[in-house]
């Protein structure tokens, strides 16, 4: 047989893992090579695919699934904490809304009630945070797909009219989708621990809601929500008080992140990618849409490449951030184990 034929054998056979073929790699070349056409120099098509059809398998038995790693403590914990702190953060967000509303100076209940079940996203997430508070996983895993769905429809709802409106709720869409799935993720198993520092992230929440009702009630100049004072158009100094609120909320929100322990906070990280991701790629990715869709009377709807855009960047980001934790945990594993050594010795 053709010595160029072994070689693209062992080069497909590189696919499986390294112990898989320190153990095997010998005995495959030889069935293969023994079964290949007399003078080919390269497998076909069909080998091919068999080949690294395989190897796929291997990979995927050898490696626990996504699912049985959602099990394990660290990954259950922290999907406990996304799903109670985003439904404690999404409720502020809707209770700000009302807020803004009722309060005197707002537009009142009278324009709210044209907006058809305005009410039903305070109560929603109200009942998606109560259930996870109390731990009735199999409540909270219904509810927040539900009060999730409310969401996506009311956002989609924006489309027809305003697709530039629709894309800059599209991190909320995803928010709310990570926190639902996170409570259907916890349904199987047993019970997980609430997370560290619940009052800390709630007063940090209720300190933000009234930053931003502060900034939307007090006239500051040109200056329009944010960190900044400086001068207005009238030469007159202005300073956000909402300030004095943002920064030490801010501080109690790293500090209750920071207070769910190492394996914790990097699997919070990896699961609210996907939302960093989205919000990244609507601001800078389609910084241009949105800017030329506003300079037309009439709407310009997304392509289809851009909807594809849409859709798989959350999920890329999470397998790439999942990948990137993998690969830091098993580093550090073996850097220790050798630490470790070095020291028994």
């Amino acid at each position: 047989m053709h010595p160029e034929l072994e070689g693209r054998y062992r080069r497909l056979l590189a696919a499986y893992p390294v112990a898989y073929r320190r153990e095997y790699e010998e005995e495959m070349v030889g069935v293969l090579m023994a079964g290949a056409e007399p003078g080919s120099r390269r497998p076909g098509l069909r080998e091919r695919a068999d080949l690294l059809g395989g190897a796929i398998r291997v990979r995927l038995r050898d490696r626990p699934s996504l699912r049985g790693s959602l099990r394990d403590d660290d990954w259950r914990r922290a999907l406990r904490a996304i799903q109670i702190f985003g439904a404690i953060a999404l409720l502020g967000g809707f209770v700000r809304r009302v807020m803004l509303i009722v309060l005197p100076g707002g537009p009142g209940l009278d324009e709210a009630i044209g907006t058809p079940f305005w009410f039903l996203h305070p109560a929603a997430w109200l009942v998606v945070t109560v259930a996870a508070l109390i731990g009735l996983r199999r409540v909270t895993a219904v509810a927040a797909p539900a009060a999730a769905a409310l969401e996506v429809v009311t956002v989609g709802s924006r489309y027809e009219s305003s697709p530039s409106q629709m894309l800059l709720s599209a991190w909320l869409v995803i928010g709310v989708l990570v926190v639902a799935a996170a409570s259907v993720a916890l349904v199987p198993g047993g019970p997980a621990r609430r997370p560290r520092g619940l009052a800390l992230f709630a007063t940090a929440v209720a300190m933000l809601v009234a930053g931003y009702i502060l900034d939307g009630r007090v006239d500051q100049g040109s200056f329009i929500g944010g960190f900044e004072y400086g001068v207005n158009m009238d030469g007159q100094f202005i300073f956000r008080w909402a300030v004095l609120l943002y920064l030490p909320a801010a501080v109690l929100l790293l500090m209750a992140w920071w207070m769910q322990g190492g394996p914790v906070r990097r699997r919070m990280v990896a699961l609210a990618m996907p939302v960093v991701a989205m919000a990244v790629l609507v601001s800078e990715g389609f910084a241009g849409y949105m800017f030329s869709s506003q300079q037309f009377n009439s709407p310009i709807y997304l392509a289809g490449v851009q909807w594809t855009i849409l859709a798989l960047t959350p999920l890329l980001a999470f397998a790439l951030a999942a990948v990137a934790l993998n690969r830091y945990e098993r580093i550090s594993y073996l850097v220790r184990a050798g630490l470790a050594a070095e020291t028994t010795r």
